[in-house]
């Protein structure tokens, strides 16, 4: 279930939030998650990064078939990183094409579909290629 917070800043707060948020290239949600994780002292500010690598001996991705719902299931991981959703490190480790969405959308934020469509069929044809 989502829940919204609502609190007010006054403009120098939110300048200097805005900053931050840009430079870390962080949704308004994922920054108020890190400043969390922060204060509880497991965050630090490489820590986003861990989810772009993975095991190939993990990659959970099976080629996508016509009427299969693998363009969903990365676009749903998408507009998970869009709403400042975290993946654990469990969920990182290996590759699907739900994490896949997620660690694309979290480098890209907003995006048109169109461009998300045109990067999932990118990625499905590097896995042919590479047969990764």
């Amino acid at each position: 279930m989502a829940r919204e917070i609502r609190f007010e800043l006054d403009d120098e707060q939110f300048e200097k939030m805005k900053e931050i948020k840009e430079d870390q290239g962080r949704t308004w949600a994922g920054l108020f998650v890190a400043g969390v994780r922060e204060l509880e002292g497991s965050g630090s500010s490489t820590e986003r990064l861990d989810g772009v690598k993975h095991d190939w001996d993990e990659d959970q991705r099976v080629f996508p078939e016509p009427g299969n719902d693998r363009l969903g299931s990365f676009k749903a991981g998408w507009t998970k990183a869009e709403q400042g959703e975290e993946f654990g490190s469990r969920a990182l480790k290996g590759l699907s094409w739900h994490n896949l969405g997620w660690r694309l959308g979290m480098v890209f934020d907003d995006t048109p579909t169109e461009l998300k469509e045109e990067l999932y069929q990118w990625c499905v044809e590097q896995q042919k290629q590479t047969k990764k």
